[in-house]
């Protein structure tokens, strides 16, 4: 009984789980960078007792000076073993056919991408433990209480598990040049990213007991991009003729279905019960307009056609084939679901001006700004109808210099130039919006120009419905 429970209970347990714990553990690389952790940790340990030593007693906020250097060099030890490391290894694997699990086994994309984020989640927990003796000394020096401690530890989590899931999507691709463009990202992007979001949920809360409100934002927002992340990474290693975005857009779907409930998470967690049904309508009017812009560009990288293989999944229902078609593969299906998300957030805006006139403004912005990453998509997607001589990609980003880039230059120019009217310039991107005194009708400018492109690219999807699309 003990044997066919063991054996019952290996089956269940990753494979790659268990792979990726190995080549940790195995790996002189990652074993020298535990190891310079506990030196480093060692040597502030003597360097504060000598302090301490000579004072004759601790300093006020000894505990928590040592406290912030065991935690940097926690998170340092932790992004170089798990986000760096599984990227480097994920990337050979890739490379390597023998090595991908992909194709030696038929272990699938979901379980792959599961293991690797299992296995460095492990890891991270380990480091943890390296890490907490020198913990509990920085809270006998003084100067730190230990729910501090926890909360700085337990915040540390969320953004390291995003590290490592952004370190498995660029390994995912098997791009080496990728690699460098992963940690310019994270040097020049990563640190002042968390910083700014940290300092808009303060200035957010500010003056108010809203600390839980902070808390629950921060790891929502850790978790909407996690997810996200992750999403892509099972959509990178599935096969390029599978329906690889119907997780992605699933998840984003889902989003737009919680946000609601993340307002109101927000409410409940700040003591805004009495605001309730206005923070849920904000909610829904952000996230769900965040969510269509991301539908959008994504529909911008992907293949036109779906291909035959995707279209036989659908189902007999009528009902169930437009929403099968809705959240499957191809840039037609992608950029209509996004036009749907926004519309139904637009809604909202109606609802929260009903419930507070002073509102819409704020939410309708949400919904002006994003509608500019629906008119690029659009763009995008109907020159690649039209020419089907380069990837998706590629019309994308001729759309963003043309009508994002080369705005801003020209208006940065002008502005050097002494002149400050430059709005006209800027109203083919979302930083109109931004200090403009164009006035209200400014919000309506976006949704605008995505219809209309709207129209554009259905009109060229309508003109060639039985060609297919493009192989991204």
């Amino acid at each position: 009984m003990a044997k066919a429970v063991k054996r019952e209970w290996s089956d269940w347990l990753n494979p790659v789980l268990v792979k990726e714990i190995r080549q940790y553990f195995h790996n002189f690389g990652i074993l020298a960078v535990m190891g310079v952790l506990l030196v480093v940790q060692l040597m502030m340990l003597v360097v504060m007792q000598y302090q301490v030593s000579e004072s004759r007693s601790a300093f006020s906020d000894s505990g928590a000076v040592m406290f912030g250097l065991v935690a940097g060099s926690m998170g340092l030890a932790a992004f170089l073993v798990c986000a760096f490391g599984a990227m480097l290894r994920f990337t050979g694997e890739r490379r390597d056919r023998e090595l991908d699990f992909s194709y030696i086994t038929v272990i699938t994309p979901n379980r792959i991408i599961w293991g690797k984020l299992l296995g460095s989640l492990v890891m991270i927990i380990f480091i943890y433990a390296l890490c907490l003796p020198f913990m509990v000394i920085a809270y006998f020096l003084r100067g730190i209480a230990m729910g501090d401690m926890f909360l700085v530890a337990l915040a540390m989590l969320p953004p390291l598990l995003v590290a490592t899931q952004a370190g498995i999507l660029v390994g995912s691709a098997g791009k080496r040049w990728l690699i460098g463009v992963f940690c310019l990202a994270m040097f020049f992007f990563g640190q002042p990213a968390a910083l700014f979001f940290a300092a808009f949920l303060w200035g957010l809360f500010r003056g108010t007991d809203s600390v839980g409100a902070i808390i629950f934002l921060w790891c929502v927002f850790c978790a909407i991009l996690l997810g996200l992340l992750y999403a892509l990474s099972v959509a990178a290693v599935s096969s390029r003729f599978s329906n690889r975005m119907l997780p992605v857009r699933l998840f984003l779907v889902g989003t737009f279905v919680c946000s609601p409930l993340i307002g109101l998470g927000v409410a409940l967690a700040g003591d805004m019960t009495a605001d309730i049904g206005k923070v849920m309508l904000v909610s829904l009017t952000a996230v769900g307009s965040t969510v269509a812009a991301l539908c959008a560009t994504l529909a911008a990288f992907e293949r036109l056609d779906p291909g035959e293989r995707v279209r036989r999944q659908r189902p007999r229902n009528p009902v169930g084939r437009v929403c099968h078609g809705l959240v499957s593969s191809g840039a037609w299906s992608g950029i209509l679901l996004a036009h749907l998300l926004l519309a139904v957030a637009a809604l909202a805006v109606f609802f929260a001006y009903r419930l507070d006139s002073a509102t819409w403004f704020d939410a309708f912005f949400w919904v002006s700004g994003c509608s500019y990453f629906l008119f690029y998509a659009n763009i995008a997607i109907w020159a690649a109808g039209n020419w089907k001589v380069l990837p998706g990609w590629c019309y994308w980003a001729f759309t963003v210099i043309a009508f994002v880039v080369l705005p801003l230059l020209l208006s940065g120019i002008v502005t050097l130039a002494g002149r400050h009217d430059v709005d006209v310039m800027l109203l083919t991107t979302p930083f109109c919006l931004i200090n403009s005194s164009g006035g209200g009708w400014m919000l309506l400018f976006g949704p605008a120009l995505a219809a209309g492109s709207l129209l554009l690219a259905g009109f060229a999807r309508l003109s060639r419905p039985a060609e297919g699309g493009r192989r991204s």
